[in-house]
């Protein structure tokens, strides 16, 4: 079974939770834009099912089907542990490759580019993560089950959600044996010293033994991100820019063995005869300057864009795959049109007005049952009202801006 369904519901609350202790203790580690962006591409992570084409799935059920070498019975208790310790295992290496190779790399970087840490960062998740299973095969191999597979595999996740947070101090003995929000805020720091440690997913014994274990310090506070800024709210971006940047310095680079080292190297490697981005590790965080209103835009926006999202997902399976594909796309550019808003572009306002039109002659190619449909209806109508007055502040301020 796949618990991480049900805690979804558990992981927003907890992230409105963590928001209200650091305002009632004046140490708030959230910004809006950051943490909207943060769930938008846990959405989309989402979303991402109703598209992929499930050769992975394929292969790993021909695995267990032809190659294993006995079954085990999940019925026994030693299977759930053995599994759920080597699941971890093989999340390290996994995890660890997902740093110092940049063809995985290109998926994991969505999780390090907020430059905040708080619970919602734990949410941010990419949409392109399909290599990383290869880490699994053994276990399938050997005969773990799927379902067993499945199970702890979402149990490991679900226990990485609670580390992500900056209000939980050091904690004793269990750092020399968990990963704790402590050890795990190490591991998203962008500081020299910080950097591609602590791969752990439950438990740090992992780094220890493989000699990537660092401990926080307190003369070192972490700094948060990735070393060559994003500088974006662009969900889809934010999963397509390092993927885009390896192939383009493996189209770039003369030599043929570098176009295909480069995809196998660190991602602090260049290629020869490219030049990249100056990494810059204190580089101050990206808050581009929007109005209130825009904020609050946002906010609504997305929650009603995330009810929509919700919407397709359940009732995906009652219609065609093109009506899914075209739904799906819709969305995600609803959750780009978002970054456009955060970022304060005034051509977001352009963008909304197009997104809004593409949703009525979505709705209408739909063909939803009436309750469907005046949801929907309501939807692209209380987003038209937001985006008018989008237009009107953006007007307003166009005004104060000129020289008359």
């Amino acid at each position: 079974m796949n618990y991480v369904t049900y805690a979804v519901p558990f992981f927003v609350l907890a992230v409105a939770c963590e928001f209200l202790f650091g305002w009632l203790r004046n140490r708030n580690t959230f910004t809006l834009a950051d943490t909207l962006n943060s769930l938008q591409l846990g959405m989309l992570s989402r979303l991402r099912g109703l598209i992929q084409l499930g050769l992975i799935g394929i292969a790993f059920g021909a695995l267990t089907e032809n190659f294993t070498v006995f079954a085990m019975d999940p019925s026994q208790w030693w299977v759930w542990v053995f599994a759920f310790v080597a699941y971890d295992l093989g999340y390290y290496f996994s995890h660890r490759y997902g740093h110092e190779w940049r063809i995985l790399w290109a998926s994991h970087v969505v999780h390090h580019q907020s430059e905040q840490y708080n619970l919602s960062t734990a949410l941010r998740q990419t949409s392109t993560g399909w290599l990383n299973g290869i880490f699994y095969l053994p276990l399938y191999i050997i005969g773990v089950p799927v379902e067993v597979m499945i199970s702890v595999g979402s149990l490991n996740l679900i226990y990485q959600f609670w580390v992500h947070t900056e209000h939980v101090g050091e904690l004793g003995f269990f750092e020399k044996i968990m990963v704790t929000p402590s050890n795990h805020r190490v591991h998203h720091a962008k500081n020299p010293m910080y950097i591609d440690k602590n791969y752990g997913g439950v438990f740090i014994i992992w780094d220890r033994l493989f000699g990537t274990y660092q401990p926080e310090l307190a003369d070192q506070p972490c700094r948060y991100g990735i070393t060559r800024q994003l500088n974006s709210w662009n969900p889809v971006w934010a999963n397509v820019h390092a993927w885009l940047d390896t192939a383009q310095q493996s189209w770039q680079t003369p030599e043929l063995s570098d176009k295909v080292k480069v995809w196998f190297k660190s991602p602090a490697w260049d290629a020869p005869g490219i030049v990249s981005k100056e990494a810059n590790w204190q580089a101050d965080k990206y808050q581009p300057v929007t109005s209130r209103y825009a904020a609050v835009t946002s906010f609504v926006g997305f929650w009603l864009h995330v009810g929509a999202a919700f919407i397709l997902l359940g009732v995906a399976d009652e219609l065609s795959q093109p009506v899914v594909l075209a739904a799906t796309a819709w969305l995600t550019f609803g959750f780009c049109v978002q970054g456009f808003v955060m970022e304060g572009r005034p051509s977001a306002v352009w963008f909304e007005w197009l997104r809004l039109a593409l949703g009525a002659g979505l709705l209408l190619w739909l063909a939803l049952p009436e309750t469907y449909t005046q949801i929907g209806i309501g939807y692209l109508l209380i987003c038209a009202a937001l985006n008018m007055g989008l237009l009107k502040t953006t007007q307003s301020a166009d005004r104060l801006q000129s020289p008359g």
